[in-house]
């Protein structure tokens, strides 16, 4: 799947370290992507003793091991390069745009809370998958045995970072709804209907397996729930995260916080002059703001 769109916004400024200083990707999906990769890279050498320790589960929640709804985003399947590598693709061609649009903390709140919450309702799925049918069995009805017994849903890892993916997926589409995606890098489909139809194929799976009790290995319960995630986050969640402080030793709604809405509220201002009249309009003191403002940017 590739991706073309025929718009730009410009890059939001943040100060601290999840400054933005160009290059191909802003810094959050660059954090993102070196450290999952250099998990994986830890994992295959260690034999996924990573995998061992930060896989969730339902038997790992009840063991109260919570870091796992954190840890498990990091990990992939060591069967499978295409595993990591897909996902970390889709990530960066996506984040490269939207966490430029949503700034830096907004994008990582929304990528881990949808992995979070992903990996709830797939613990949550599993809990009813055991409930409804039992151990797990094989294509003839036979019970796939473990040296611990019989398998069962309780004790199947998830790992990966599918459910952030997904809900960065539909945050990307809810902001940029007619941006084009080359679909197998041939069919053009538009972000909306690619998030649609991503939901409704998820959709689909889950009922299917919640019917015939067969898991295809793939954690759509993990993908359905970041894809909620997503869409809440782009409804409601920005507003919240915005009230929250910036790391900047301000708390929002200080009088540092009002002072910068100020600034912001007479730059529109004065942009929106320079449009509509053009530049010689300006008098001595807008002129002198915006170099100030050009001056503060630079530093």
């Amino acid at each position: 799947m590739a991706w073309h769109t025929t718009w730009n916004d410009p890059p939001q400024r943040k100060r601290g370290w999840l400054v933005d200083r160009g290059g191909l990707f802003p810094p959050g999906v660059k954090i993102v992507l070196l450290v999952t990769i250099g998990v994986y890279v830890v994992d295959v050498l260690t034999r996924g003793r990573l995998s061992q320790i930060g896989a969730l589960s339902v038997r790992s929640l009840l063991a109260l091991q919570v870091w796992r709804l954190f840890t498990y985003m990091f990990l992939h399947s060591l069967g499978s390069i295409a595993h990591i590598g897909w996902n970390m693709f889709i990530f960066a061609m996506l984040g490269h745009t939207l966490e430029r649009q949503l700034g830096s903390r907004q994008f990582l709140w929304l990528y881990f809370l949808s992995g979070i919450l992903g990996g709830l309702f797939e613990v949550a799925f599993n809990v009813i998958m055991h409930l409804q049918h039992g151990p797990i069995t094989d294509e003839y009805g036979r019970l796939i045995m473990t040296p611990d017994g019989p398998l069962t849903f309780l004790v199947i890892p998830a790992v990966g970072a599918s459910a952030g993916v997904m809900g960065v997926l539909v945050a990307f589409a809810c902001r940029n709804p007619r941006a084009v995606f080359l679909l197998f890098f041939l069919l053009p489909i538009q972000a909306r209907w690619l998030a649609l139809i991503y939901f409704l194929a998820e959709t689909r799976h889950i009922f299917t397996a919640l019917r015939y009790g067969w898991p295809d290995g793939v954690a759509h319960a993990a993908h359905f729930g970041g894809m909620v995630l997503g869409f809440v986050w782009m409804k409601w969640g920005t507003r919240i995260a915005a009230r929250i402080p910036r790391g900047t030793g301000q708390p929002a709604g200080s009088p540092f916080e009002r002072s910068r809405e100020r600034e912001q509220a007479e730059l529109d201002r004065v942009l929106k002059k320079v449009h509509e009249q053009g530049v010689d309009s300006l008098t001595l003191r807008e002129k002198m703001f915006l170099q100030d403002v050009g001056n503060k940017y630079r530093d």
